[in-house]
């Protein structure tokens, strides 16, 4: 398995316990009514540092433990090819989330919009929108080029 196999398959884990770890602390938030603007935000700002710091060392750690070949290894036509199935993947999937979310503050204006949430204010909602259709999209990508990976081109 390369390095840029590898790389994938911590990015989707990453992203897979980011994802998991904002859902969950968003609904504790929810839950015990702490979900305000400023609560929102430390999640957010958590949620950033998280990823920042476990991409960093998890690959720090993968690049330790892989041999010499595979980091001096370039990707190949087959990486490339992978890597644009997923970002076509990811591009697509964001583009509607997006897409559908004008539509509904079209219909609904930003000051009426509160979807579920009415501790906290319109922009943060659709915020929060945003970011969930983002981490899917991301989730998708690198779920797509495992796939290629172990499928095939």
């Amino acid at each position: 398995m390369s390095f840029i196999h590898k790389s994938v398959w911590v990015q989707f884990l990453i992203t897979l316990f980011i994802g998991y770890q904002y859902i969950d602390s968003f609904i504790y938030l929810y839950e015990s009514h702490q979900l305000t603007n400023d609560g929102y935000t430390e999640l957010l700002l958590f949620t950033a540092f998280q990823l920042v710091i476990l991409n960093i060392a998890v690959h720090t750690i993968v690049a330790i433990l892989s041999n010499k070949d595979e980091l001096e290894q370039q990707s190949d036509e087959r990486d490339e090819l992978i890597s644009l199935k997923g970002g076509n993947m990811a591009y697509n999937t964001l583009s509607t989330w997006v897409v559908i979310v004008l539509v509904s503050l079209w219909a609904t204006s930003l000051e009426n919009a509160r979807y579920y949430f009415d501790t906290l204010s319109g922009e943060y909602n659709v915020l929060n929108i945003l970011l969930v259709g983002f981490l899917v999209a991301e989730l998708l990508r690198f779920a797509t080029q495992l796939y290629h990976y172990q499928k095939g081109v």
